[in-house]
């Protein structure tokens, strides 16, 4: 503290948010190969959302309204998504993972990836985690 102030260093930057999906790498309709992020501010780093009832899609809906609500109280929206790692515990689930992601997400297409796995709660058959940063 100088003069018994304190010392407030202020940095203007806009976010700078790329999409990157060059000629050379595959390209998946549904997400983005790299997201390329330049931010001094806010990132929101959501750990694995999940529940253990339901069926498959009730406990992918219910990951995503936590999601939402982690964001909101971050003053974000799911178009400040730019990570998504989803896991299931099946292959049978992917397809129905990859419809409510995309419904949830419309044209919004962050980098992705889908794990096959086994999840901490024998009853939880989907958690989603997410990176965001303010756009």
């Amino acid at each position: 503290m100088a003069g018994g102030r304190p010392f407030v260093c202020k940095q203007e930057r806009a976010v700078a948010v790329r999409k990157l999906d060059p000629e050379g790498a595959r390209r998946f309709a549904h997400f983005s190969q790299a997201v390329l992020v330049e931010v001094p501010g806010p990132t929101l780093y959501v750990a694995g959302q999940g529940d253990v009832t339901g069926d498959f899609e009730i406990q992918a809906r219910k990951a995503w309204t936590q999601i939402e609500v982690l964001l909101n109280e971050a003053g974000m929206t799911l178009t400040d998504v730019v990570k998504v790692t989803g896991y299931v515990v099946d292959r049978n689930y992917v397809s129905a993972y990859r419809a409510v992601f995309l419904e949830v997400m419309g044209e919004v297409r962050p980098a992705s990836t889908l794990v096959i796995c086994d999840l901490v709660h024998p009853a939880m058959l989907v958690e989603i985690e997410i990176i965001a940063t303010k756009n």
